[in-house]
């Protein structure tokens, strides 16, 4: 079974005329501006909530997110995007925040709308070195400032999560079934897959700002040539690497050499290679963890497609690296 992910086409949303009257009204006033014309809402992205861009009555151009208690996820994120975003203020390629509120059990957020492409369907060598350029500006923003954005680690959150190191040891040990879809290793690589995956913990450290979310459908490409990095919600510290590594195993797949990126990119040059091959492991727990999970919202159900395929190729680029033979 090959898996495969049109990441324009994941999720169905309401359109702005479905918004009770009170949500347009924060909306407007977010904008700080009556709107004129709203825009079919966009289908990338994995919730239900609402998202599209508006024209307003003063001729700007906004991009718009609202998220009830029928989006729970997104309902938590939109002011969390907002408080990062704040701090932010248009620098490393995000958008810039135009305003957010919350009334009547809604949040609400308004940005800077941003005209670009996704990229990586399929990646391309053009569109890896943006997507680098992004990284990089992202690695270069002052590690000072990161703790007042997240109070958070990629090292605890990430590398510490129980349930997907628990799943790699399961896999393991043969106490559970492999999810479908995904080809199984043998036994012996998966104690080797947990073994590194149960040192992401020690070795996720860093104090740069991670993004913790990159994929394909969080880049836009613009017309002049910058990838901007957008929905900044889960923004961790940990190694200025994380972000870009998190690119490579699609990267892979679409057939890009990223054993050369690592070692050209000033990003993963010196980076330690068991950190690195820890990261995509415990990702791959995390993926392997979550894609058999009932969805309770059918605007969802592309979330465990994608989580598959994710766990499928950190797998298949973590047995690369390692020279396992499968």
């Amino acid at each position: 079974m090959t898996i495969e992910v049109d990441y324009h086409c994941t999720s169905r949303r309401p359109s702005f005329e479905d918004l009770p009257q009170g949500v347009r009204r924060l909306l407007a006033d977010a904008a700080g501006c009556a709107l004129s014309t709203a825009h079919p809402p966009v289908t990338s992205g994995f919730t239900g909530a609402f998202a599209a861009l508006l024209d307003l009555a003063d001729g700007r151009r906004v991009f718009a997110k609202a998220a009830g208690p029928s989006a729970p996820h997104a309902k938590v994120a939109i002011p969390r995007e907002a408080s990062v975003l704040r701090i932010l203020d248009g620098r490393i390629t995000a958008p810039v925040l135009v305003g957010a509120g919350a009334a009547d059990e809604w949040e609400a957020i308004v940005l800077e709308a941003i005209d670009g492409r996704l990229p990586g369907v399929p990646w391309t060598s053009p569109d890896v070195e943006l997507a680098h350029d992004a990284c990089l500006a992202l690695a270069a923003f002052p590690t000072d400032e990161v703790t007042g954005l997240t109070a958070t680690s990629l090292a605890v959150d990430i590398g510490m999560d129980v349930d997907a190191l628990a799943t790699l040891d399961d896999l393991a040990a043969g106490r559970r079934g492999w999810p479908r879809g995904i080809r199984p290793l043998p036994a012996d690589v998966m104690v080797r897959v947990a073994a590194l995956a149960h040192r992401a913990g020690e070795l996720l450290t860093g104090q740069s700002l991670v993004h913790c979310d990159l994929r394909p459908d969080n880049l836009l490409v613009t017309s002049d040539g910058v990838a901007r990095i957008v929905d900044w919600n889960w923004v961790t510290r940990g190694p200025a690497w994380a972000d870009f590594v998190s690119l490579w195993p699609l990267m892979a797949r679409d057939g890009i050499d990223v054993h050369g990126l690592a070692t050209r990119s000033p990003l993963t040059r010196d980076a330690d290679p068991d950190a690195v091959d820890a990261f995509l492991a415990v990702i791959a727990g995390y993926m392997l963890t979550h894609c058999e999970h009932p969805t309770f919202n059918t605007t969802l159900g592309v979330v465990r497609d994608h989580q598959r395929l994710m766990a499928q190729v950190f797998l298949d680029l973590l047995v690369a690296r390692r020279g396992w033979t499968c």
